[in-house]
């Protein structure tokens, strides 16, 4: 088999693998969490804002890193640093050290990894296939995701029947975090030697410079960019919310609203390798195809959060499947708004340097939207919270869709 492709595999494992403990668990298995470590939805969103701060620098002084150095040491070191704010969780699960790990998190998870995990992608895709090697990216990751996310709810399942679950949450919560610190173990040997003897013959090609970086910091459309990405990224960070408002607004079990959450997963391999291959095909036919399909999507989802906002509909099953659709379309935006640097303008040789800058703004609700939306619901009990949350994301995601359209219009005077 081709050492490129398998590369490719573990590469996009390791994508994944990376934010498991802290976003995969939590957005499973909130429920079970807050109930026992004794947080709320506040305190977490507080640990998701000690991750923004701590991310958002290390996006900008990681860009730079993928641009020098070659990924198989920045991803392994990545992924083995990582580990060690698992095992701090397990020993110390207080409400001070979630928000301190979480800090952690947002160097250990981003710093050496996401440039060198997006650069080496569009190595891979080239500039006629970028949207669809995105879309093959979060595809694979999402795919990852999905089967890990299933055998932790089956495994957790098999372990404790609900009542045993009520009386034993810490004892479920420590074999998850088990489980995915030893499938990372895993995932970071096998990378250590899949990409050896790759990384030396990559590494040669790169040519870096601060001038090059400072032209990227000067393109306004890199900034525009990374409005969309923010946009986008709001709605992908809701569905955290997701488990927590089955549970509380339509009175599912934890291992139900588990169950679901899981389910969801499954729609982001399908939806985001879709996405890269239409995005492609229109991109083929017309200027700017790229960016009018995020706009596309932008709207779509910012409609469908929008109709649960207003709580418009009172079947579960109706308010279920828009859930789905809202994630496939999330799922979506997500595989291509890193595709759109060949319609930049961007350099390859500063790929990574351009994914940092837009990073910095496009993660930034990595800082304040797991706190404003957990402040929501803490505030505002059951449906009037929910129905604020999702105002406030289909709110955002309609500005991305005016971002989005902008960006096309320029690229339009620019072609």
């Amino acid at each position: 088999m081709n050492k490129k492709f398998i590369s490719m595999i573990f590469i996009i494992i390791a994508g994944e693998a990376i934010f498991m403990l802290p976003f995969l668990i939590p957005r499973i298995f909130r429920p079970i969490m807050l109930e026992a470590w004794n947080i709320t939805n506040t305190d977490m969103g507080l640990a998701f804002g000690a991750y923004g701060i701590t991310s958002m620098i290390s996006y900008l002084i990681g860009g730079p890193f993928a641009d020098k150095y070659s990924p198989r040491k920045l991803i392994v070191a990545s992924l083995l640093i990582t580990l060690l704010g698992s095992i701090v969780l397990i020993f110390i699960p207080t409400k001070q050290t979630l928000i301190y790990t979480y800090g952690f998190f947002g160097v250990s998870t981003i710093l050496l990894m996401w440039g060198a995990l997006i650069k080496v992608t569009h190595e891979v895709g080239g500039a006629d296939k970028r949207a669809t090697a995105m879309g093959i990216l979060d595809s694979g990751r999402g795919l990852t995701a999905a089967i890990v996310g299933s055998v932790l709810t089956t495994v957790v399942a098999m372990s404790f029947t609900d009542v045993e679950l009520s009386s034993n949450k810490i004892d479920a919560i420590n074999l998850i975090f088990s489980i995915t610190s030893g499938f990372i173990i895993i995932t970071a040997i096998c990378v250590w030697y899949a990409l050896k003897g790759v990384e030396t013959k990559e590494a040669k090609k790169h040519d870096w410079n601060l001038e090059k970086a400072r032209k990227v910091f000067m393109n306004f459309d890199v900034w525009l960019l990374g409005v969309i990405v923010l946009t986008a990224y709001c709605g992908y960070k809701n569905i955290d919310n997701f488990s927590v408002y089955l549970v509380d607004v339509h009175n599912f079990s934890l291992m139900e609203s588990s169950k679901f959450t899981t389910l969801i997963f499954w729609v982001r391999p399908i939806a985001a390798l879709l996405a890269g291959i239409v995005a492609d095909k229109i991109a083929y036919k017309m200027t700017g195809g790229r960016l009018l399909t995020l706009t596309a999507l932008l709207f779509l989802g910012a409609i469908s959060q929008l109709l649960i906002a207003l709580n418009m509909f009172t079947s579960v099953a109706v308010i279920l499947s828009i859930l789905i659709i809202t994630s496939a379309f999330t799922y979506a935006l997500r595989a291509i708004y890193f595709s759109v640097f060949g319609g930049l303008g961007i350099p390859d040789n500063i790929v990574g340097t351009t994914v940092g800058v837009v990073s910095v703004v496009g993660f930034l609700p990595d800082m304040f939207f797991g706190a404003a939306t957990g402040h929501l619901i803490d505030k505002y009990p059951g449906t009037p919270g929910y129905s604020y949350v999702f105002l406030l994301t289909g709110t955002f995601l309609l500005l991305g869709t005016l971002a989005s359209f902008i960006s096309y219009r320029r690229m339009l005077k620019r072609n």
